[in-house]
């Protein structure tokens, strides 16, 4: 996608007025910067005197100063993302920036304040939201609430504003990536912004899902500077080398980690966001959905699946069972005409055996075994990937007493995957896979152990090239459960292969 590289420097270049206030503008770009050890660099396009009541004056710099600044910012080299916040409204000054954009490739990313929520900021409406039109084919990611997204859109007096259309028309005007905030979007308990991108084949869960929801639990407050606080979160997030998504995903959770730290202000409608603190609490992070969803209230029982071994043949799973194993997920990936006999049998043995059998994917046959008169032999759960959760009934699941275990590999499917409050969650690869092609880059131990910690009130499996000498090391990291395919393949070497797993886990 366009502006999206690994060029650059590692900065942020933040263009924005200064916020005597703190709260936003460029002080929210160098707090949240801060939190992650990045530099930030600026260009200031304006020095505001704000309070609690809201702006109070606002002194725009000459376009002069402004571009002196613009140039001495690439004199050191390219930014890794450029940071726009509110603009000036005057044409000399947006064609500078205009000009500036031009001159540098690295991914924009924009939160175009039109109006103050308290107080006045220059320029008429009008005037305002032509210029910033302007600049719409030249962002990368754009932060608008749902008025501004109206306003730039040209929609400002639809009765009926659909925030995902508004987003989709954003994008037909040049914006790779929109997210409009969930400050005015209706929804029981919830802020639900609405994000809109463009698929790219490098990223596949943009392939899967290129329009989605997030949630977070909605507070009860207001606070100065969110909307700053989140696309700076974003920003920062991006230039340190983040997914696109997961780049989202973490700005919005410092933004409401932000939100949350200002409730402690007793006594001010909107209280000041710049004590950011970085959240590393699993549970306040967003939760990701397709557009018009909510997460739902049913919740399974924890369950780790300890040591888990997956197979696609009888002779195979039957070799599995004398090696104590706590689970067994049967994976036939292409079935043939005795699939389903065989899927019952397999469940036979787990269930004489005393081992936990999950069906890989196939949700509908797991469906129909629990419909059928006789429901004694089903399974104990369904495992989904990614691609699985845009079809599977996952409802119909839960009402028919299955759990469902899903696959994520990047910090936005563990989110997507949190909203269906599944019975476990699957982080993986960790190492490069011995068993199938690698789509997503492996983990490695130091990632999985930060999953593993913020993550801890779901059961966790992982998976992804465990064999007995890195066990310790997964085991090390935290996580409860490990996932094997090829060391657990028949041999001279499985009997050995599953006591070192075995050891692994309970020695961790």
């Amino acid at each position: 996608m366009s502006r999206m590289n690994d060029e650059g420097g590692k900065y942020l270049l933040a263009i924005c007025a200064s916020d005597s206030r703190g709260g936003a503008g460029l002080q929210a770009a160098l707090a949240q910067a801060a939190l992650y050890e990045l530099e930030c660099r600026s260009v200031v396009t304006a020095i505001t005197a704000q309070s609690q009541s809201g702006v109070g004056s606002v002194t725009v710099l000459p376009v002069d100063v402004i571009e002196a600044q613009l140039d001495a910012a690439l004199q050191d080299g390219q930014p890794a993302v450029v940071l726009l916040g509110w603009l000036p409204p005057q044409r000399e000054i947006i064609a500078a920036v205009s000009n500036f954009l031009k001159r540098t490739q690295a991914p924009v990313v924009w939160d175009p304040v039109i109006s103050a929520t308290l107080g006045k900021l220059p320029g008429e409406r009008d005037t305002v939201v032509a210029l910033y039109r302007e600049l719409l084919p030249q962002i990368t990611l754009i932060t608008p609430n749902l008025s501004e997204a109206l306003a730039l859109s040209g929609r400002e007096d639809s009765d009926d504003p659909d925030a995902a259309k508004v987003a989709r028309e954003l994008q037909g005007a040049g914006v790779h990536t929109v997210i409009i905030s969930g400050g005015d979007l209706a929804s029981e308990g919830w802020a639900s912004d609405i994000v809109v991108s463009q698929p790219e084949s490098s990223q596949p869960e943009t392939m899967a899902l290129p329009e989605f929801a997030m949630h977070q639990k909605r507070l009860r407050c207001g606070a100065h500077g969110t909307g700053s606080q989140q696309a700076a979160g974003i920003a920062v997030s991006l230039a340190l080398g983040y997914r696109l998504y997961d780049a989202i995903l973490a700005g919005t959770a410092s933004a409401h980690a932000a939100l949350s730290a200002s409730q402690s202000e007793a006594g001010s409608r909107y209280p000041n966001c710049l004590a950011v603190t970085r959240s590393n609490d699993g549970r306040d992070w967003p939760l990701i959905t397709e557009i018009d969803r909510l997460p739902p209230d049913i919740a399974f029982e924890r369950y780790s699946p300890g040591l888990y071994a997956l197979t696609d043949n009888l002779e195979h799973l039957q070799s599995l069972l004398q090696l104590n194993v706590d689970t067994i997920q049967w994976r036939v990936k292409t079935p043939g005409p005795t699939y389903e006999d065989d899927t019952l049998e397999a469940m036979r043995l787990c269930q004489t055996a005393g081992v936990r059998f999950w069906l890989n994917d196939d949700w509908r046959f797991a469906l129909s075994l629990c419909w059928s008169l006789d429901s004694s032999l089903r399974p104990d759960g369904v495992h989904l990937g990614q691609e699985d959760l845009l079809s599977a009934d996952v409802e119909a699941l839960y009402e028919a007493g299955l759990s469902v275990g899903i696959s994520t590999h990047t910090e936005w499917e563990i989110a997507r995957a949190r909203a269906f409050n599944p019975g476990y969650i699957a982080f993986g690869p960790v190492f490069p896979p011995l068993s199938k092609q690698l789509r997503y880059s492996p983990l490695g131990t130091d990632q999985l152990a930060e999953w593993s910690e913020r993550y801890h009130y779901w059961a966790q499996t992982c998976i992804g090239g465990i064999v007995p000498a890195n066990a310790k090391a997964v085991s090390a990291t935290g996580i409860e459960s490990m996932a094997v395919v090829t060391c657990l393949q028949p041999g001279p070497e499985q009997a050995a292969n599953a006591l070192v797993l075995r050891n692994a886990l309970l020695n961790a």
